[in-house]
């Protein structure tokens, strides 16, 4: 596991320390995990995971892909959202996932309308 987090902290572009203050230890933590010296609780390991869209059996076990599967990172989000405290958008999303199957076509013309206008200049 060792590797795959040093992986994910570079695929970020972050320091030991950055990467430390993202998921709440020191970077001398950070360093035990990268040295396989200790390993990440299971609440950090879950974290990155669905922080960085990682897949827990790759970070885990090292089973490929390691991208977490698309329809669970939304899930995911969904859920943060869900349960988070921004009553606009969860009211938001409530209601796009109650519209009509008409409102969303008409959307979708809309959308094409605009595509095609700016592809044309107009």
């Amino acid at each position: 596991m060792k590797e795959r987090i040093k992986q994910v902290r570079k695929q970020l572009r972050q320091t030991q320390a950055a990467f430390a203050a993202h998921v709440g230890v020191t970077r001398d933590v950070v360093a035990s995990w990268e040295n396989g010296r200790v390993e990440p609780p299971e609440a950090v390991i879950r974290l990155i995971c669905r922080d960085q869209g990682v897949s827990y059996e790759w970070l885990k076990e090292g089973k490929e892909p390691m991208s977490a599967p698309a329809e669970t990172v939304l899930v995911d989000k969904l859920e943060r959202i869900m349960s988070g405290d921004n009553e606009f958008v969860k009211v938001a999303l409530r209601e796009l996932i109650n519209m009509p199957t008409e409102a969303w076509e008409h959307i979708g013309t809309f959308v094409d309308r605009l595509y095609q206008a700016r592809s044309h200049g107009r």
